[in-house]
């Protein structure tokens, strides 16, 4: 089990952005974002008839291609069937609601089998929210029923679309995790002893690794190795983990706390000293780049921050390292001249608490903080969409549980929520992450893969990601692989 300790100024902080995740987004603001492109919408074109249980005319409002009609179920719990005039395959379903009523929903498909007529279920999961993308294994079918299991009331579906997803051409889809440097200098990341040991299959997902608490500032500028960890250490680290991958490709950044300094010093007195040496501590101890963490800068610290990024992007591009930012969908004012700047950024989808005490919903864990740093300016390639291995509360007080703990271990790929803990699971891993592909995003980032079960697990976390890029894209590194 992870616990922490939260101090009076983190409670504070937590309790803002359950304030803002509570009501920033609520209502039908996303239910009409971009369709996926370069597919058919087989609900639109391949449709022969759409039945609800009452048979209401209006049930074909669902598949007309219209956001600003709808299907308005007659009961809480109900359900739509989509026969199509021929067998059709597919990859991915997109459900649009207004307003937020459905809890729970499954989609299921025919099986006509003599003697074993019945519906097969091949698809569970949580909330709709305004938008849903449901990535799934490719089906072969002549109907299929969406149901709405668990729901606050009538609800409005606006649209149901169906697509047979093409692979994406994408070199260089990210995934980046976070390793702290005790777990790497006390051999545990290494050890098959330890329960942080990393998994061999890791290096096949993992292909950028930021090791937290590299450095902090002092008030010097000056970049210092924290405690319990000599400068030796931390060299034989990076070196330890690039041996581990072999030739594999592997970027490794420096992650970079403020909280040993007085940031406003640092910026105003040593702006110029702590660039010069931050390039001497990455290119000294082995480093790709660095990456900050910095929770959270006040709206003039912002300004501050924002000239640091562009002088140390100039600064860094000279050896070809690269500058990435973690960041919320919330106080969040950088300077477009600083976005531009950053090679990446990861966001921390997690810990935004919705009206269910989910805090990584499909909606405050993908939609929403998408769309919120698309709308600041950050190109869709700049971005790697976080993923928690970890559980939080729904009353959204300060536990965190590992994946892993089997006392909470969800008991199959669709379940999030387990003895009062909410999670990410298997298929919402895999849909965020077919869902950063459709949208172009540069990839994902993971909170921490020490907390994931065996990969030769099901429920593997690592191994969902993995899957669903091997489903989803293809590089052109593949097809030379495969000439």
């Amino acid at each position: 089990m992870k616990k922490k300790i939260i101090i009076s100024t983190v409670a504070i902080i937590l309790c803002v952005a359950l304030i803002f995740s509570l009501t920033a987004f609520a209502g039908d603001g996303f239910t009409n974002l971009e369709t996926p492109v370069n597919a058919e919408n087989l609900a639109s074109s391949q449709i022969e008839s759409v039945a609800d249980s009452k048979e209401s005319k209006k049930s074909v409002n669902a598949v007309d291609s219209d956001t600003k009609t709808v299907w308005k179920s007659s009961k809480s719990t109900d359900s739509l069937v989509l026969t199509f005039k021929e067998e059709q395959t597919f990859n991915t379903v997109v459900i649009r609601e207004k307003g937020w009523k459905i809890k729970n929903f499954s989609l299921s498909y025919y099986v006509d089998t003599p003697g074993n007529e019945h519906w097969e279920t091949f698809y569970r999961q949580d909330s709709v929210e305004d938008y849903r993308y449901c990535a799934f294994d490719t089906v072969t079918v002549k109907q299929l029923k969406f149901e709405a299991t668990s729901t606050n009331g009538c609800f409005k579906i606006s649209e149901i679309e169906i697509y047979n997803s093409p692979k994406k051409n994408i070199d260089g889809f990210r995934v980046s995790d976070y390793v702290v440097t005790p777990q790497l200098a006390k051999g545990e990341l290494f050890n098959p002893e330890s329960s942080n040991c990393l998994q061999p299959e890791y290096c096949d997902v993992v292909n950028q690794i930021h090791i937290i608490a590299s450095a902090k500032w002092n008030n010097e500028g000056e970049l210092i190795i924290p405690d319990g960890l000599t400068g030796d250490e931390l060299k034989a680290c990076v070196k330890q983990m690039r041996d581990f991958y072999g030739e594999k490709d592997l970027e490794i950044f420096a992650t970079v706390f403020f909280n040993a300094c007085d940031p406003d010093t640092v910026f105003t007195q040593y702006g110029d000293v702590v660039i010069e040496n931050t390039v001497a501590f990455l290119r000294e101890y082995g480093f790709d780049g660095v990456s900050y963490d910095w929770e959270y800068p006040n709206r003039k610290q912002w300004d501050l921050f924002s000239e640091h990024l562009i002088n140390l992007k100039k600064a860094l591009s000279k050896y070809d390292m690269k500058v990435s930012c973690a960041v919320c969908p919330w106080n969040f004012y950088m300077s477009k001249e600083a976005i531009d700047a950053l090679d990446q950024i990861e966001i921390m989808s997690y810990d935004l608490f919705d009206n269910d005490g989910n805090h990584s919903s499909f909606a405050s864990g993908a939609v929403q903080p998408v769309e919120y740093f698309l709308d600041k300016g950050f190109k869709p390639e700049q971005i790697n969409l976080g993923l928690p291995f970890y559980a939080r509360p729904k009353d959204g007080s300060g536990i965190w549980i590992n994946y892993d703990n089997p006392e909470y271990t969800p008991v199959d790929r669709f379940q999030n929520y387990s003895n009062g803990m909410w999670f990410s699971g298997t298929q919402m891993t895999m849909d965020k992450t077919a869902y950063a592909i459709e949208k172009g995003l540069g990839g994902m980032m993971i909170f921490t893969a020490t907390e994931d079960v065996e990969y030769s697990s099901d429920l593997s976390l690592l191994k969902s990601i993995r899957t669903t890029i091997d489903t989803r894209t293809i590089s052109d590194k593949s097809k030379e692989d495969i000439k």
